[in-house]
């Protein structure tokens, strides 16, 4: 039996904690055995069926995470994420994955993660910190908001922004998986969401 099964909604997302599991060390936990897995149906299926289909692992894996998006899930313009949350935890818990599981909703999306790891966007794009702020103030006055506000509401857009207009380059999992890989934990700790998986991860695996 592995210790976990993750459980995503996108390759984006796989990639992107595949590279940080391979960090234990830094993560605070010990050495562990894992599988990630992503559901077919996106953003939007792990909220419909995410919890039915992580039940199928049972007696595979001892411990269950499951995160998605909260933006494109089909819930975000009805409930708030804490309510989703605790919907799919209570048939994650109905399925015998009580206190061996837990949810996680990126909000509005994980790219909300890059942003707190801006040093490794750095390193990776190969471009200065006066270059990306450059960019991002222009980006920033065209669309009349602030730097800040564009990270916290349109983190995915912005780092497409980046890519895309400025960079030239397509956006694959690759690019997710190495901007994990040069991630520095400290960073990203500030981010709620991803504080909640490294606390979860914490309590289930402690050195």
């Amino acid at each position: 039996m592995k210790d976990l099964f993750l459980y995503v909604a996108d390759a984006d997302a796989q990639a992107f904690m595949k590279s940080l599991l391979h960090k234990p060390a830094a993560l605070g936990i010990r050495q562990i055995t894992f599988d990630i897995d992503r559901h077919p149906q996106k953003d939007s299926g792990m909220v419909q069926s995410g919890a039915e289909l992580a039940r199928m692992r049972k007696g595979q894996y001892r411990k269950a995470l499951l995160a998605w998006d909260h933006h494109g899930s089909g819930r975000d313009h009805k409930q708030p994420p804490d309510v989703v949350r605790s919907e799919i935890q209570n048939r994650l818990d109905s399925f015998t994955w009580k206190e061996n599981s837990s949810v996680t909703i990126f909000v509005p999306e994980l790219e909300e993660w890059l942003w707190y790891c801006e040093k490794a966007l750095l390193a990776y794009w190969g471009i200065s910190a006066n270059t990306l702020e450059i960019w991002l103030d222009e980006r920033a006055n065209k669309l009349g908001k602030s730097i800040e506000i564009l990270k916290a509401e349109q983190p995915k857009e912005l780092f497409e922004y980046v890519m895309r207009e400025r960079l030239k380059r397509t956006i694959s999992p690759r690019d997710f998986e190495e901007i994990g890989r040069l991630a520095g934990v400290k960073g990203l700790v500030a981010c709620e969401s991803f504080r909640s998986i490294s606390s979860t991860l914490k309590s289930w695996f402690p050195k």
